[in-house]
């Protein structure tokens, strides 16, 4: 199903991605605002190419293509240390974006089939 779909990527493909050269961009799908010591929102993550004529949306897996969403900072600084990210800009309003190289020498860029 995914090569019918071919603007979705799960997380092992973006790993691949990353390893080409991709960019990870966040973009805030619901303003963040602070809950006690924990922001919160609505951020989703996509793969864009160095160009920027390729952007794919990350997904939750194969079987069930649904968006992968992250709902706090936290979760989401979580996954852009697990892609290689040495540092997190996340944007807190609704419709920002920001890019992340990751670096190729990252620590979990691409796995070994």
């Amino acid at each position: 199903m995914i090569e019918e779909t071919p603007n979705v990527v799960t997380e092992d493909g973006l790993r691949s991605l990353l390893g080409k050269g991709y960019f990870i961009e966040v973009v805030c799908r619901q303003a963040g605002e602070k809950r006690h010591n924990t922001w919160h929102g609505i951020w989703v993550v996509r793969a864009v190419s160095a160009d920027g004529g390729d952007e794919k949306l990350l997904v939750t897996s194969r079987s069930v293509l649904k968006v992968r969403e992250f709902k706090t900072i936290v979760g989401l600084v979580s996954f852009l240390a697990e892609m290689g990210s040495d540092a997190a800009r996340i944007p807190l309003k609704e419709g920002g974006r920001e890019r992340h190289a990751i670096p190729r020498t990252g620590p979990v860029l691409v796995k070994d089939s």
